[in-house]
């Protein structure tokens, strides 16, 4: 529902009010033995508000959730039904996802405490952790109508904002939740991101600083900070605050991708790889710090193990076809032909217009020596292609095995540098594997003098004409396979 986790649970807030409320009203806490983790046991005297708090805060902290609960059975009845220990049971409860239970309480204290605004305001989060998006806008602008001051109530309405893009009207409940409490985090997170997201850097810059004076503690707002340095081309102060944000949380996924992305701006690589593994083994079911790494590994000459992340991407999110791509081009380099048809066949399933994954698909059947594949596989794709293109003609070549003079004449007369190189790769493959390889690396020579490729057929040009240095001769005999 909002653009980040809570600054604090809303549980740990009315903990820590509760606290400050116990210690002005209470001359001194009933002392009991220390439990076996150092810290102090629920009371067996007298109950009291100071050590309830601190159970309840240390308890939940270690998520202990059914002695957590047991400590609401300790309540005395009177202070059981107040307001203030029905609020902190309901925070409890959303925050150990009991929701069907929350409901019930949530529905209990709203009818015996129409008008506590504090009430209302988790009434909302409980229907944002259930993911009812008109629930959680009713009933923070009940809260509102309660208490128009309510800064949490505006905050997160300001977060709601920022997450379907309405920065405009965001920006105006966040400026009133600041204004309303200047101490509130996720007011002055959501500021700064509004801000950023406007491209109002230094205002964003400033609200982040400002929100870290206030609590330096919370590791998301480094990260945010790290991320208005890098926009301000401060990739060294991006580095150094996303780093602190490691250091005060060190399991959060993104912190660790973000400090890859830093090191990669900053041309860290091998620290970029270092930062993705990290990212990986905190959660490895989401694809983007194996696609990063690949690269990565990739660039470094660790192929073997880019190969492995681009398996691994390709099983976690095969829609992302390019992950295909690269695995074919890889193990189109190591001489694994089936492996690399595989690939680009199956990227071709995702991009059927993209002729250049059907030639690679039949260029790996012929290098496996499979000619009658080759050709009826792209027997099959020249039906999908206009007859009137240089693309069908250059197609068509792989099954005639005819025609390559006026395929060639047909691609030197194309006017984009890149569209022409791309399709003077397999041409010069067309010369490589079936008439000369001199004639080939003269083709091969032609593709890599484009200054900037974009197109992956530049690398499998410089590979082939690695492969045929020193192997070069006239060779008007058909020849398969390399």
């Amino acid at each position: 529902m909002s653009v980040t986790v809570k600054h604090a649970p809303i549980a740990a807030l009315l903990i820590a009010s509760m606290l400050l409320f116990s210690c002005a009203t209470e001359k001194a806490a009933v002392k009991t033995d220390a439990p076996p983790v150092g810290k102090t046991e629920p009371n067996k005297g007298e109950w009291s508000r100071i050590a309830f708090a601190e159970d309840l805060a240390r308890l939940s902290n270690q998520g202990r959730w059914d002695e957590v609960f047991a400590l609401f059975d300790s309540v005395p009845q009177k202070e059981a039904e107040s307001a203030d220990i029905g609020r902190l049971k309901l925070s409890m409860l959303i925050s150990a996802r009991q929701l069907d239970a929350a409901t019930d309480t949530a529905n209990d204290l709203e009818k015996r405490f129409p008008k506590d605004a504090d009430i209302l305001y988790t009434r909302a989060v409980l229907a944002g952790a259930q993911n009812n998006a008109g629930a959680r806008k009713s009933y923070l602008d009940k809260t509102l109508a309660v208490d128009k001051n309510h800064s949490d109530a505006m905050a997160a309405l300001g977060l709601d904002l920022v997450s379907l893009k309405n920065y405009k009207l965001a920006k105006t409940w966040l400026v009133k939740a600041v204004a309303a409490n200047p101490n509130n985090l996720d007011a002055l997170f959501g500021l700064g991101r509004t801000y950023y997201m406007e491209n109002e850097l230094d205002k964003a810059r400033e609200t982040m600083d400002l929100a870290l004076e206030r609590d330096s503690s919370w590791s998301i707002l480094w990260a945010e900070r790290a991320r208005i340095r890098a926009e301000q081309n401060d990739v060294k102060g991006a580095i150094e605050d996303v780093k602190k944000a490691c250091e005060i949380d060190g399991n959060i996924y993104s912190h660790w991708v973000d400090l890859g992305n830093y090191y990669i701006t900053g041309f860290k690589k091998a620290e970029a790889r270092d930062a993705f593994s990290r990212a990986i083994e905190i959660d490895g079911s989401q694809y983007l710090a194996y696609i990063y790494r690949a690269g990565l590994n990739d660039d470094l000459g660790n192929l073997d193990e880019a190969i492995a992340d681009y398996r691994k991407v390709c099983e976690i999110f095969p829609n992302y076809h390019f992950a295909f791509e690269s695995l074919g081009i890889l193990l189109w380099g190591k001489g694994d032909w089936q492996g690399s048809r595989e690939a680009f066949r199956t990227a071709l399933s995702y991009r059927p217009k993209n002729s250049s994954y059907a030639l690679m698909t039949t260029l790996c059947f012929y290098r496996e020596g499979k000619e009658k594949e080759a050709k009826e596989f792209m027997t099959k794709y020249l039906a999908l292609l206009d007859r009137t293109t240089t693309e069908y003609f250059l197609c068509r070549l792989f099954v005639d095995l005819v025609g390559d003079a006026d395929v060639l004449n047909r691609i030197m007369k194309e006017k984009n540098v890149n569209v022409r190189n791309r399709m003077l790769f397999y041409s010069a493959m067309y010369y490589q594997l079936f008439q000369s390889k001199s004639i080939a690396q003269k083709y091969f020579l032609e593709v890599i003098s484009v200054p900037a490729p974009s197109f992956f057929e530049y690398r499998l040009s410089r590979w082939a004409i690695t492969e045929l240095e020193g192997t070069v001769r006239e060779d008007t005999g058909r020849v398969s396979g390399t």
